[in-house]
């Protein structure tokens, strides 16, 4: 009785991390393809900004689709802003060029200088270690403002896909690095599979395909003016600092094990 348990407990196992795996694959190949398609006409600012423009709008989507379906219990609610409050929220190059864009476009100079300084304070929080590491304390992304983020429309992938079923892990794991928060792992499958996808499209097309740290990312761009897009288009150490150039092949290397595993063949 105990083997026929276990062995039941096991397919269903293998059918989820199935449906995880298509979720990923599926999502990945649309980073690719949408980010291919915008720069096709070369690698320019616009086609950059437009491609994460892109990429965004599918992940929406498939993100409303992945709810609609399986209905997951979430707790995340607006104004709820624990996940915003640690170092390390990875984003990619493009991504980083559409938030640009739209502080410049639409922030004041006092909302801009007031960014400025929240970037500054996070600097400081994080220096001398590195920002992927776990802390215990509060570090707020720069653009949070009173709880909420200040450009929520063009916030990157990882934020788009970052959930919570349980709303007191996320507050114990605010002061507390060694807690983990429970999510709704499909949602986060459909924002890491596009940011694989849109990574290995750019490095074919011979522009960075890093992740970069955004809060460090916004005080170095912060610090360089308007100018600094056109700088992070130019320069490929521009962003140094603040990238992390090891997330998407390693994230790509665990996934492809499991589809070993599993015996998936995306």
């Amino acid at each position: 009785m105990n083997a026929r348990v276990d062995e039941l407990s096991a397919a269903i196992e293998r059918s989820a991390y199935r449906q995880r795996l298509e979720t990923f694959f599926a999502s990945r190949e649309a980073g690719q393809s949408l980010t291919a398609d915008a720069l096709k006409q070369g690698i320019r600012l616009r086609a950059v900004v437009g491609a994460a423009a892109d990429v965004a709008q599918f992940a929406d989507e498939a993100l409303a689709i992945v709810q609609e379906e399986y209905r997951p219990r979430l707790h995340c609610q607006e104004g709820c802003h624990y996940c915003c409050c640690k170092p390390g929220v990875l984003a990619s190059i493009p991504e980083l060029l559409r938030i640009l864009e739209r502080i410049h476009s639409t922030f004041s100079e006092a909302d801009v200088l007031a960014l400025s300084e929240r970037a500054k304070r996070y600097g400081e929080q994080v220096a001398g270690r590195n920002f992927n590491d776990l802390v215990d304390e509060s570090v707020p992304c720069p653009l949070l403002v009173d709880g909420r983020c200040s450009v929520y429309e063009v916030r990157p992938l990882v934020c788009r896909g970052y959930n919570s079923t349980d709303v007191d892990a996320c507050r114990k794991a605010h002061s507390d690095r060694t807690a983990r928060v429970p999510i709704f792992a499909m949602l986060k499958d459909v924002t890491d599979g596009a940011t694989v996808g849109v990574a290995e499209s750019l490095e074919a097309a011979g522009f960075n395909d890093s992740l970069v740290d955004l809060g460090t990312a916004l005080l170095l761009a912060l610090r360089g003016g308007e100018a600094f897009s056109r700088t992070i288009m130019e320069d490929r150490a521009a962003l140094t600092p603040a990238e992390n150039s090891s997330w998407v092949s390693e994230l790509l290397n665990e996934v492809q094990q499991t589809a070993r595993h599993v015996g998936f063949n995306p």
